[in-house]
C-alpha cells in the first residue's frame, strides 16, 4: 500500500498565508509524510446564496490573491463541501484535511459530516486554530 503524502489545508474564512495555525499545521504533516500541501477552498451553495454582490466580489478578489500567493495552486470547488472534501481528499490521496475549527450551528454539523466522510476517503479532519483573534469559549 503507497504511503500518502498529500495533506489539505480547507481554507474558509481565514485565507491568510501568516500566522495561520491550520496552514502551519498542514505544512506540518505534509513536511513530515515528504508531500505536498494542497489548498482548496469550497464555494458552498448554501453560503452563496446568502452573501450579497459585495461580499461576493471581495471573496473572488480574496481567493484571486490567495491563488497568485500559492504559486496558482489553489484549488476551487463549487459544491457542498460534504461531498467535495471527501472527493478531492480521495483525489489528491490526502492523509489529513486541516482546517481552522467552526463554532457556529451550520460549521460544527458540516464539519462533523465531512469528519464522517473522510475515513472513505482514507483521510481525517484535523481542526486547529480558530478563524477569530480568540476562540469561542476560551475566555
Amino acid at each position: 500500500m503507497a504511503t500518502t503524502a498529500s495533506t489539505i489545508w480547507w481554507c474558509r474564512r481565514d485565507l491568510r498565508l501568516g500566522d495561520n495555525p491550520a496552514l502551519v499545521a498542514a505544512v506540518e504533516a505534509a513536511r513530515a509524510a515528504d508531500g505536498d500541501v494542497v489548498p482548496l477552498f469550497v464555494l458552498d451553495p448554501r453560503l452563496w446564496a446568502a452573501a450579497g454582490a459585495p461580499r461576493r466580489s471581495y471573496l473572488a478578489r480574496s481567493l484571486a490573491a490567495l491563488d497568485e500567493a500559492t504559486g496558482g495552486r489553489l484549488v476551487v470547488r463549487h459544491g457542498d463541501p460534504r461531498d467535495v472534501v471527501p472527493a478531492v481528499a480521495r483525489e489528491v490521496e490526502a492523509g489529513e484535511v486541516h482546517v481552522a475549527a467552526s463554532f457556529e450551528p451550520y460549521g460544527v454539523q458540516r464539519d462533523a459530516a465531512v469528519e464522517q466522510a473522510l475515513p472513505d476517503g482514507g483521510g481525517r479532519l484535523v481542526r486547529t486554530g480558530s478563524p477569530y483573534a480568540v476562540a469561542p469559549g476560551a475566555c
